[in-house]
């Protein structure tokens, strides 16, 4: 499986992937040709390579072309909202997948905009995103990622800077309130971390896009890695502004975890009530399984045996709270390999609303499951059986995997 895991250390942002693309051996000329299928003009890309910080680098920028000299003109190219960008896409002949991952992104960036500004979604203009370049930033990368034949991607944690910037809205604080916004309402968990640089380096574009196109964050995946590219910065932070991407081989999403622990206690004198809290404690500090098995202990009393997969770094921090929160006088530990399955989230529209699709993935196995608290939250708003919309989030998820 071809994998793309990109290193932000510096940020993110569209052209930055868009150097990235280029940098990993993405035609330009074939792509600068696949990008006039948008039917885009007023606009020029410069690419060139850029030394960063003595890093060799590739640079990406959409240049505008200027606007006649108007009375009524502001000289600003126009702002769009989202129907306009995605009525752009649509009207293009560029791929399904290039379409929807496009489209995806626009909604992001929407959804937080109508929040941060009390607006619904297509009242919201974009001004720096729906400007022309930034069209080209996600469209582009969505292409790039096709071309390259790009099948996963994954990222770091993200790095940001501190202090304030001034753009259309005015001078705002780093985090923009839209990325605040877009990192708030993620379903999966981002991580996020400010460093001691006074600037933005984490743009709408940049974190709208790779909320599309990640399946995962943290570390590297295990790769067998073919090539390494740099997406250049615009700005100079005083140290390497660019983005990293590493691309390899990974032998597919499966993989083993040596580097678990399994907890076991026998209990048999502790209610049920105490039990389900101690279930709900273990795995708000960090258990991955927390579940009972029904046993026979001496003198043939029932009893529960408790067991608890967890990291190893977190085995003693669990065993005290199983003697905290139960009646156990000992706990059983050994090592425990596990095989599991990469999992990402989806999105999926249903009659009855929005619901959150867990989608784990392995060795061509492809497994999706509503989540229970978006499905039990829509049966009670429309005063509906919790089947009914776990058959309509399920026929949208067939209906969004075929696409």
């Amino acid at each position: 499986m071809k994998t793309l895991y990109l290193d932000c250390f510096s940020g993110i942002s569209g052209d930055m992937l868009l150097g990235v693309l280029l940098d990993l051996g993405l035609d330009a000329n074939l792509f600068i040709t696949e990008l006039k299928k948008l039917d885009l003009d007023g606009y020029s890309i410069k690419i060139a390579a850029k030394k960063n910080y003595g890093i060799q680098t590739t640079d990406v920028a959409v240049q505008l072309d200027p606007i006649p000299e108007h009375p009524s003109s502001s000289g600003h190219h126009h702002s769009r909202n989202l129907s306009d960008c995605l009525e752009i896409i649509e009207k293009s002949s560029l791929s399904d997948q290039v379409k929807k991952n496009a489209a995806r992104a626009f909604k992001e960036v929407a959804v937080a905009e109508a929040h941060v500004h009390g607006q619904s979604i297509h009242e919201v203009h974009f001004h720096e995103v729906g400007a022309t370049d930034s069209i080209i930033d996600i469209v582009g990368t969505c292409i790039g990622l096709e071309m390259l034949g790009i099948e996963r991607v994954y990222a770091s944690a993200l790095h940001d800077g501190t202090g304030f910037i001034t753009c259309a809205h005015g001078r705002l604080p780093v985090p923009v309130p839209a990325v605040a916004q877009m990192l708030a309402a993620s379903k999966a968990t981002i991580p996020y971390i400010q460093e001691a640089i006074s600037t933005e380096l984490i743009t709408p574009t940049g974190l709208a896009l790779i909320k599309t196109i990640a399946s995962g964050f943290g570390r590297m995946p295990e790769l067998a890695i073919q090539k390494i590219g740099y997406g250049s910065g615009k700005r100079d932070i005083r140290q390497l502004n660019a983005l990293r991407g590493i691309v390899g081989e990974s032998s597919g999403p499966m993989t083993t975890d040596s580097e678990t622990v399994m907890l076991e206690a026998n209990i048999d004198d502790q209610s049920s009530e105490c039990l389900a809290y101690s279930m709900t404690r273990l795995f708000e500090n960090g258990a991955l399984d927390v579940f009972f098995t029904p046993i026979y202990m001496k003198k043939n009393r029932p009893a529960f045996k408790l067991s608890v997969l967890a990291k190893k770094e977190d085995e003693q921090k669990l065993a005290r709270l199983i003697f905290d929160e139960t009646t156990t006088l000992g706990i059983r530990t050994y090592p425990c390999a596990r095989y599991t399955m990469k999992r990402d989230f989806l999105t999926v529209e249903t009659p009855f609303g929005s619901i959150s699709i867990k989608h784990a993935f392995g060795n061509g196995i492809d497994k999706y499951t509503p989540e229970f608290e978006d499905c039990a939250r829509l049966a009670r708003k429309h005063k509906l059986p919790l089947r009914k919309i776990y058959d309509a989030a399920q026929q949208a998820t067939f209906e969004t995997v075929k696409d």
